[in-house]
């Protein structure tokens, strides 16, 4: 409803002034008043609460000036923004922790719980941040700065979480680039323990190409006498991330100068591909997008021919109902949405900033999630068909020979891949995959944390080549520790404490600041200005009271399940898990340091404690409408009732 003001002798913006500058307390009769607005009925109605709180509060309407319109690069079309985003969604943990989350946790039973936030957290989520982002065409930290000041510090949150999950990330592809170049050999050399660094304990247990009772027989009773590790595994541990010459997280040894190379390697193709902006981006993903898809089918067709495949198909669907009465599992269920989706972490919104404000968002999140979920789906076929061949060759239980995280890729797989007709070229193939699979999700990430900069620094944004240099050299000191002897500890350290709860944080107060702070009216007004039609009820409910109360339940939890940090053998020391903690609280003291910070500079004698509080979490739209209705000369018609605060 537009709103209209009745003109007076005297603009109360003035009179606030000249009793400013004369030092005197404003007169008994106007603190005692509240105000009448006349409608374009020419019915009268009376001022709200937060009007009335603007207009009596001078610092209120001290505003700056609406940010300058800055030209911003658009995707060139509807396909190029579709890509990179399931490019986004669609990552590592597709390949490495969904299947590994599925089994572990009931099977298909998983599903259900898994489909469950999928739609409570997932799409509601994934869409509001898409809309925000081109509506409001900015990066994060100006985005929630611009819908109330006070709620900046999200923004900021963000960008720290989105940080530190590049570092440890970056270098995961780091190793997948170490493996490709090793792969154009002929006989894969994790088969083999003919090295000089194998110890006396290797096994190439998967070159055995006849298995007989007997020689099982054998192999378990050796297995028993003396622990047996793969070639596999050696070669991950020993020689390319030379974990035997650390000694845990407090002696982390040399740089090893051969995935330094590969992790230079890595951002410079990421600064080729993205410096230029979303143009470069766009056209880097019609590769990085799609290639995972098709090798993916590819590697699937592969292992159904494989003896055992059936058997760990069956181990990965059958379902385990039983599983369900553990709160554990619906908490991983919905962890894996973060893990996978990454609301929160600012990408949605930055990607979503380069459209213009009347695409179809919404849509575009179905998409995205559905393309989210079949690629976990299959990578689950793709993973389980493997482990149930080589669950048939070693004679073993399936849950013996999988772990999860990057054992399952850099150890597990390429073992298997050892064992296939052609292993050179499904070995390519496999870590072509796991690297794009990384570069898209990293494409992202840098692009976040270079807008969130730039948007609040314009010099940045002239000069986007340098500045993206600086940033990438800037990455690439930070991660000089995950290279290292030891820099695996660093990378898991930095998987367990970069996100939850701190992420979940920042997504509840997305929700909040987005529904409650804005409002939900002028979002859904929004939505129906700029889309055409209004979010349904689901959404409504969703972004106001499902979001924030669900991810209240799962910090708790999370808080609960918080079992030590172990590697292997290595348990980290306490003292890392209490800076761990640190580091996870730290992401998110942005978020109260804004609202305080937002609380002193309205600072006001007029106004009650309260009433400063409640002007906290009034937008800016609602300000700039008051303000530019007064300085356009208008002003308020004073009527006798009782005192603001009663309003």
């Amino acid at each position: 409803m537009n709103i209209t003001l009745n003109k007076i002798n005297k603009p109360i913006s003035s009179t606030l002034n000249n009793h400013q500058q004369a030092g005197e307390a404003l007169p008994e009769c106007e603190t005692k008043t509240s105000i009448v607005v006349t409608n374009t009925n020419n019915t009268s109605r009376q001022a709200s609460t937060t009007e009335q709180l603007v207009i009596l509060t001078t610092s209120a309407l001290a505003l700056p000036p609406p940010s300058p319109v800055i030209p911003r690069d658009l995707w060139t079309n509807k396909v190029e923004f579709l890509l990179s985003v399931i490019g986004y969604v669609v990552d590592l943990g597709n390949v490495w922790r969904f299947p590994y989350m599925c089994y572990d946790n009931g099977g298909g039973a998983f599903l259900i719980p898994y489909m469950i936030f999928l739609c409570l957290i997932g799409i509601p989520m994934m869409y509001l941040e898409l809309f925000l982002g081109q509506f409001y065409r900015c990066g994060n930290i100006t985005l929630w700065g611009r819908i109330a000041p006070s709620m900046k510090g999200i923004g900021i949150a963000s960008f720290c979480i989105v940080t530190a999950v590049t570092l440890f990330y970056t270098t995961i592809i780091a190793h997948a680039v170490f493996y490709l170049f090793s792969s154009f050999r002929e006989v894969m050399p994790w088969s083999l323990c003919s090295h000089t660094w194998n110890t006396a304990a290797c096994s190439e247990r998967m070159r055995i190409e006849n298995f007989t009772n007997q020689t099982n027989q054998i192999n378990l009773i050796n297995s028993t006498i003396r622990p047996q590790i793969s070639s596999a595994d050696e070669y991950y541990h020993i020689y390319m991330l030379g974990l035997n010459h650390s000694k845990g997280i407090t002696n982390l040894g040399s740089i090893k100068i051969d995935l330094l190379l590969c992790l230079i390697s890595i951002f410079i193709l990421m600064y080729m591909c993205i410096y230029r902006g979303v143009k470069s981006t766009g056209k880097a993903v019609y590769v990085t997008a799609i290639l995972p898809y098709l090798v993916l089918i590819i590697l699937l067709i592969q292992g159904l021919q494989l003896k055992g495949s059936g058997a760990g198909i069956s181990y990965f669907l059958k379902p385990t109902y039983s599983k369900l009465r553990d709160m554990k599992v619906w908490y991983s269920a919905a962890n894996q949405i973060f893990f996978t989706l990454g609301p929160g972490i600012s990408v949605l919104t930055t990607y979503g900033s380069y459209n213009v404000s009347n695409n179809n968002c919404y849509y575009d999140a179905l998409i995205a999630v559905i393309a989210n979920f079949s690629a976990s789906f299959l990578a689950g076929f793709v993973v389980f068909s493997a482990l149930g061949h080589m669950s048939w060759r070693l004679q073993k239980k399936i849950e013996n020979v999988v772990d999860q995280g990057p054992s399952l890729s850099f150890i597990a797989y390429p073992e298997i891949l050892a064992t296939f007709e052609h292993p050179t070229f499904f070995s390519i193939l496999f870590f072509l995959m796991v690297i794009n699979l990384g570069l898209d999700s990293d494409f992202g990430g840098l692009e976040a944390m270079y807008s969130a900069l730039s948007d609040e620094f314009p010099l940045l944004k002239r000069h986007r080549k340098s500045g993206m240099f600086i940033m990438c050299c800037i990455l690439i000191i930070a991660c000089l520790p995950t290279v290292t002897q030891g820099g695996n500890y660093i990378v898991q350290f930095l998987d367990r404490f970069s996100t939850a709860p701190a992420l979940m944080l920042v997504v509840m107060m997305e929700a909040i600041a987005a529904s409650w702070v804005y409002g939900i009216n002028n979002l859904v007004i929004d939505i129906r200005t700029n889309l055409g039609f209004e979010p349904n009820r689901f959404f409504r409910l969703a972004w106001t009271i499902l979001c924030p109360f669900i991810i209240i339940i799962l910090m708790i939890l999370s808080l609960t399940y918080s079992d030590e940090l172990k590697y292997g053998d290595y348990t980290f020391p306490s003292w890392s898990i209490v800076l761990g903690w640190c580091l996870n609280v730290g992401f998110i003291l942005p978020i109260p340091i804004c609202i305080i910070y937002a609380f002193i500079r309205q600072s006001d004698s007029r106004i009650s404690l309260k009433q400063r509080i409640r002007l906290l979490f009034v937008p800016d739209i609602t300000k700039r409408q008051i303000k530019q209705q007064i300085d356009n000369g208008t002003g308020f018609l004073m009527s006798s009732s009782p005192p603001i605060s009663y309003v």
